[in-house]
């Protein structure tokens, strides 16, 4: 009989004793980056705190936010600049122990060093990633066609080391060979799963029958691991990349190392369990995104998830507001998964919220309502913003890609229903620009949501 989760010892503990493990290795952590890392000890300070003040959870709650992404990049400037190493002022060890150098991808700003490992912090790794890989179905036997970049640093490469530690066969094209070339290497190497961006899979899928002439499904792949941007969570998007594939996508996040978890098969998508609540502390330290005050952590409650490693060497974290919005659901999920931890949905950066009108509203909420008219339209679309968020001045301008096939008669009454839909939901009005197919084009890394205007003229 197929065991449920990966790691049955840990994952299938009671949460008293999850709790447990979690205090005591909660004051270890902060003792350890306190006592190894000039940069704790002066944000300790500086909020006048020691880590042998933070004797239970509700003190920790209380403890205020240590680090944002600017503050990583500073901390990093500040190492480059007086140590010549670019890790940051939250190293805790010597620069020789530091054996993996990853990167986040710098869609937000310049890349941190954030997926940098010890040997100890890459065994951890592939640990908690392997509870989310299982949640999300991958299993020792299966095929996978790996197409995240493998040239650079970006952290991306390093998910296949995960696959490797759970016996699973990589087949490690990455995404720079071109999608025209793996097509043909699929021809011979047969995979039943996929590894890649939303966006990938999406371009893969039409050159495959640009190329062929013939449908993706056919190569039989069983299981999408898609991640590293929105679409899971859309409908639409979901059901027009499982119709065309043939099988079911799961998504799963690692950010910064931290916050394992994987989404379940569930026909309707549930959300991510966190599976590893003994390396980590994430969507159960909630706070307000704008005065970073605490939030009481509820079924449905929505706030900004903040970072806290667990037994992590090289570049822990701790209080770490990265400025992801999420909403969490500590309820039971319908696929049975018996881990102890919640499950949560990531609605967006705060950092890319729009205020329009006086309402609140990410892009993947606009994609939604957007990618809902498949396949009137392609799904692709920019958000154009000719003055910096938040704050939009009504109507939100909006570029959208009109499906193969439509003629220009039939845009205004798809303008005119995708309007009527948007300000149904959202109370926010928009004016669209129809391209035709492929015109905004396709990548195969992270899709670009805006076109921020504002800084082209900037660099005028």
């Amino acid at each position: 009989m197929e065991r449920k989760v990966w790691n049955e010892g840990m994952e299938l503990l009671s949460r008293e004793a999850v709790e447990e493990i979690r205090t005591e290795r909660l004051k270890r952590q902060l003792k350890y980056c306190y006592e190894n890392s000039e940069y704790y000890r002066r944000k300790f300070n500086e909020v006048g705190a020691r880590p042998q003040d933070i004797k239970t959870w509700e003190d920790f709650r209380q403890l205020p936010i240590l680090m944002t992404k600017e503050e990583e990049r500073a901390s990093q400037q500040e190492s480059l600049e007086r140590f010549g190493h670019p890790f940051g002022m939250h190293l805790c060890v010597p620069l020789e122990r530091i054996i993996v150098a990853k990167t986040t991808g710098g869609t937000t700003g310049t890349p941190t060093f954030s997926y940098s490992f010890t040997q100890h912090d890459l065994q951890r790794w592939n640990e908690g990633l392997a509870r989310a890989y299982w949640v999300a179905g991958l299993r020792p036997g299966d095929r996978v066609l790996f197409c995240f970049p493998l040239c650079g640093v970006w952290a991306g490469s390093q998910l296949k080391t995960v696959l490797t530690y759970m016996g699973i066969l990589s087949l490690d094209m990455g995404a720079e060979l071109g999608v025209g070339r793996i097509v043909e290497f699929t021809k011979w190497i047969k995979p039943n799963v996929l590894m890649a961006t939303p966006s990938f899979a999406e371009a893969f899928m039409e050159k495959y029958q640009e190329l062929t002439g013939r449908e993706v499904k056919e190569l039989g792949i069983e299981k999408l691991l898609l991640t590293g941007e929105p679409g899971v969570g859309i409908p639409s998007i979901r059901e027009k990349m499982e119709r065309a594939y043939g099988g079911r996508w799961a998504d799963y996040m690692a950010v910064c190392s931290e916050a394992f978890s994987g989404s379940c098969l569930t026909e309707e998508y549930k959300g991510l369990h966190e599976v590893a609540l003994d390396l980590s502390i994430y969507s159960d330290d909630l706070v307000d995104p704008e005065t970073k005050a605490p939030l009481e952590v509820k079924d449905g409650a929505i706030g900004e998830g903040v970072i806290t490693s667990l037994d992590r060497e090289g570049l822990p974290f701790i209080k770490y507001a990265l400025g992801d919005i999420i909403q969490v659901f500590t309820n039971r999920c319908t696929c049975g998964y018996p881990g102890s931890g919640n499950r949560f949905k990531v609605i967006g950066r705060f950092e890319d919220r729009l205020i329009v009108d006086g309402v609140t509203v990410y892009p993947m909420a606009i994609r939604d309502v957007i990618t809902s008219f498949y396949p009137r339209v392609t799904g692709a679309m920019r958000i154009v913003l000719t003055e910096p968020p938040p704050y939009i001045k009504p109507p939100l301008r909006i570029k959208v890609e009109y499906g193969i096939g439509m003629e220009s008669h039939q845009l205004a009454e798809l303008e005119g229903a995708i309007q009527e839909k948007m300000f149904a939901m959202y109370r926010i009005r928009c004016t669209l620009e129809f391209l035709p197919p492929e015109s905004l084009g396709r990548v195969t890394k992270k899709t670009p949501l805006f076109e921020r205007y504002y800084e082209k003229e900037g660099e005028r």
